[in-house]
């Protein structure tokens, strides 16, 4: 693993001293070999590929549209409609080429660092920079390159010197991202007319843009669709029906019905605007799509003289319909949202961190342990001789105690057992169990995990260390009240972490342990 902790430190006090130093980590004989088993297909992927094949056996041309138009198209389309639809986009903006001057007094500052700049060939830099020559992003590497200096010389022009360069704001433009796919088939029907065959039937998948104000199980910023257009002389909106049957019934959705939408979008021919719905098992009657004839107002705009149908089936629903997903961000991003983690899947990731590697390690354990539980109920001060032997060639003696006044040996956590119930991380402990944890035991997975094993499990590898050094003396071990699986020398993949955070499950270790061994090593 790579040290990250300490490179980020390090890098903010040298950022090119690390950079250079950490290549290192990268050399050497290649070591990875491909693993024998199939990738692991995106769902998304899969239903794309399957409605495109449905789409392409019934006569569609595939296509891909453009991502990027002027806001003027959506005034053409949209018409009096055309604000609203515009608060929802993402307008592109660009971060301006500043003019840069370089003083006398800047002159001097420069040189002072990298004596043999030439400045002319500096400003000349900065000039093709300004005439959009050199890309922003290659701005750096052209510095280096031509006035031939080095990286962190580069750098300290642009961070140092001339700071106006990074420092910009960005400046909207008039250009929108694509938000409804109706935006880039207005145009791009435009330019086929009279130039291909009737009926022009095209299709395109791809994702969409839309500002929305939060992201939640229905709703994404982003999303992948599928978008479907049939143009042909006297096309009406019961061509349009009958297309939609026949792509949901070849998806497999046998129930299908159409509902006129109240609110009819306006780039829509009045009275042509459908809500469709299919049936679902668990939900009932879901909307899958919207259908519609373009309207000859905004076909007009486009000097489009033929009835255009179009229908914009929702992927992420059907693939949350077909496959039992419940968030559209599961589906999309399932490494953000998602890890479908069974908890016998978690159960098995939990793992003791330091373990010991010798056989008397195992006898030094279960002999602590069993003492430990014999004596879990005496009241102190009291102390047991919990081992007395041969460990890796040394004379050691364990002695279990508790000095405080009037306590138990142990707390009631010693002995919890780590389980895992719908996602989440339990200790539960081995008598006296609320219905809560009577739960977790009758239907969770039990890991076998105790504290008190996987503590001297740590205390036991700290012996083997200790006596391979040779050290002599006493050492104590103690485990007080337990927060989180590191207090008992339990790890967990961070991946699985953030599965259980994302879940708004929880990890419940808590307990009081307050066990104390010490240790005599000769």
């Amino acid at each position: 693993m790579l040290p990250i902790e300490d490179i980020r430190k390090r890098a903010q006090k040298d950022f090119f001293e690390v950079w250079k130093e950490t290549g290192s980590y990268f050399e050497g004989e290649r070591t990875f070999t491909l693993p024998e088993r199939r990738g692991k297909e995106h769902l998304l992927s899969k239903y794309a590929l399957k409605s495109r094949d449905i789409l392409l056996e019934m006569g569609f041309d595939e296509v891909y549209l453009k991502q990027f138009f002027s806001k003027d198209h959506v005034m053409k389309q949209y018409g009096p409609e055309a604000p609203a639809i515009l608060d929802r986009l993402y307008f592109l903006a660009t971060l301006p080429r500043p003019d840069i001057g370089i003083s006398e007094e800047k002159q001097a500052f420069i040189l002072e660092k990298v004596p043999q700049l030439d400045i002319e060939k500096l400003k000349q830099v900065f000039r093709d920079y300004k005439l959009d020559k050199i890309d922003p992003g290659d701005l750096s590497e052209e510095l280096a390159t031509r006035l031939k200096v080095s990286p962190e010389d580069a750098m300290f022009l642009l961070r140092e010197a001339f700071p106006e360069v990074l420092d910009l704001s960005p400046v909207s433009s008039d250009q929108v991202l694509n938000s409804h796919f109706t935006t880039a088939w207005f145009p791009t029907l435009a330019q086929l007319v009279d130039k291909a065959p009737l009926p022009v039937m095209l299709f395109t998948s791809g994702w969409r843009y839309r500002r929305e104000q939060r992201e939640d199980p229905m709703h994404l910023r982003a999303h992948y669709n599928i978008s479907m257009v049939a143009m042909g002389e006297g096309l009406t909106i019961a061509d349009g029906m009958y297309i939609t049957k026949e792509f949901f019934t070849r998806m497999g959705f046998e129930k299908l019905k159409f509902k006129k939408k109240p609110n009819q979008a306006i780039y829509y021919a009045y009275g042509t605007n459908y809500e469709v719905f299919v049936k679902d098992d668990r939900f009932g009657w879901v909307e899958v799509t919207e259908i519609g004839m373009y309207s000859p107002i905004a076909l007009a705009q486009y000097n489009i003289p033929y009835p255009v149908f179009n229908s914009g089936p929702g992927l992420g629903r059907l693939v949350m319909l077909m496959e039992d997903v419940d968030d559209l961000r599961e589906l999309h991003h399932p490494e953000f949202y998602s890890y479908s983690f069974s908890d016998q899947e978690i159960a098995s990731m939990l793992t003791i961190v330091n373990r010991p590697n010798t056989a008397d390690s195992n006898e030094f354990i279960d002999s602590v342990r069993s003492a430990a539980h014999e004596h879990k109920d005496a009241r102190s001060p009291c102390a047991f001789t919990a081992y007395e032997g041969e460990f890796l060639g040394r004379r050691i003696k364990a002695q279990i105690n508790e000095r405080e006044e009037d306590k138990s040996l142990l707390g009631p956590a010693a002995f919890n057992e780590l389980y895992v119930h719908e996602g989440n991380i339990y200790g539960i402990p081995p008598t006296g169990l609320s219905k809560k944890h009577e739960a977790v035991v009758s239907d969770g997975v039990r890991t076998s995990l105790t504290y008190m094993d996987a503590f001297l499990a740590y205390v036991s590898y700290e012996l083997e260390l200790l006596a391979e050094q040779g050290f002599v003396g006493k050492k104590e071990f103690r485990l007080g009240m337990v927060k989180r699986l590191s207090d008992i020398n339990v790890s967990i993949p961070e991946e699985v972490r953030t599965f259980i955070q994302m879940k708004n499950n929880k990890i419940d270790v808590r307990g009081p342990v307050f066990f104390t061994i010490e240790v005599t090593l000769e």
